[in-house]
């Protein structure tokens, strides 16, 4: 299937979700039932792990620090990332509003990539999501400066799952006017998706402004390796425009192991990049890849 054929397919399944009735119960009373029966087997994690998890359940979002969550491999991934930083710094945009790594780039050390698989965020997300839990990876971007108001700079809501957690790390300090990632707390973003009638797409400043005031708007700005977690599943969101320079970060992102929306299927890994990758990891692990 295309990413065309894909998006419009996707987009129908939460319409009919949405506005059938029938159907929404159907679907809620499936995951309902789901989250249920796996709430036992959900693992232990830490006080201050369940205050992260407490937190973004009320407003959507949690603001820490890659120090704070002291999570293994963390030294090493701060390396990657200045290295990757680097390299974006040093291309031309040529009229892109964004940058990534090329996927060999990004997969060069396994630290970056493997760090989203650390068990104790394995159990935060799980606890979290309710569910077994799909890591998808790593996705690194520089945010230009331009000025342009377009894709994921709009408002939005992600609609791949119930719920989805990311991670976003600045790799570097990012001010309010520097791309911050800007949202609705939860309290006031669900009426407002109510009286958007918002299944998905993008909003519009002068729609989002009719429905909440700008005062209520939220930037989570903070200094490098600030991380920011989140639901934007059950918040509308945007990546707000990068003014006084452009803006490096990192996303990890977590689904269940069955969400809504069909997930794209990533560049597949070599033989090589898949070793790398996959050694040594324990079953649980490997558990939550995605085929």
């Amino acid at each position: 299937m295309s990413s065309t054929l894909g998006r419009a397919a996707n987009r129908a399944k939460r319409q009919v979700i949405a506005r059938f009735a029938p159907a929404h119960r159907l679907v809620q009373r499936g995951y309902e039932a789901r989250l249920h029966e796996h709430h036992a087997n959900l693992p232990a994690i830490s006080p201050a792990m369940s205050a992260l998890i407490e937190q973004v359940e009320a407003t959507g979002v949690a603001v820490s620090s890659l120090d704070e969550l002291g999570i293994p491999g963390t030294e090493q991934l701060k390396v990657v990332l200045d290295g990757l930083k680097a390299s974006l710094a040093a291309r031309d945009p040529d009229g892109a509003s964004a940058l990534k790594p090329a996927h060999q780039e990004l997969l060069a050390d396994a630290a970056l990539w493997r760090w989203g698989l650390q068990p104790q965020l394995l159990d935060l997300v799980e606890n979290y999501i309710g569910l077994p839990i799909t890591y998808y990876g790593a996705a690194v971007y520089r945010e230009v400066a331009d000025g342009r108001t377009e894709g994921t700079r709009q408002w939005h809501r992600d609609i791949e799952d119930h719920k989805v957690f990311k991670i976003l790390v600045w790799i570097d300090d990012v001010s309010p006017r520097g791309g911050a990632l800007e949202y609705v707390p939860r309290p006031v973003s669900d009426p407002a998706v109510e009286q958007l009638k918002y299944v998905a797409g993008f909003v519009s400043d002068a729609d989002m402004s009719s429905v909440v005031s700008p005062e209520e708007w939220v930037k989570a700005a903070g200094p490098r390796w600030t991380a920011v977690l989140a639901d934007p599943a059950r918040i509308l969101h945007r990546a707000s425009l990068a003014e006084d320079k452009d803006r490096y970060s990192v996303t990890f992102t977590w689904t269940s192991r069955h969400p809504i929306k069909t997930m794209p299927l990533a560049e597949p890994f070599t033989a090589d990049e898949s070793a790398r990758l996959h050694a040594d990891l324990s079953a649980a692990q490997l558990a939550c890849l995605s085929a």
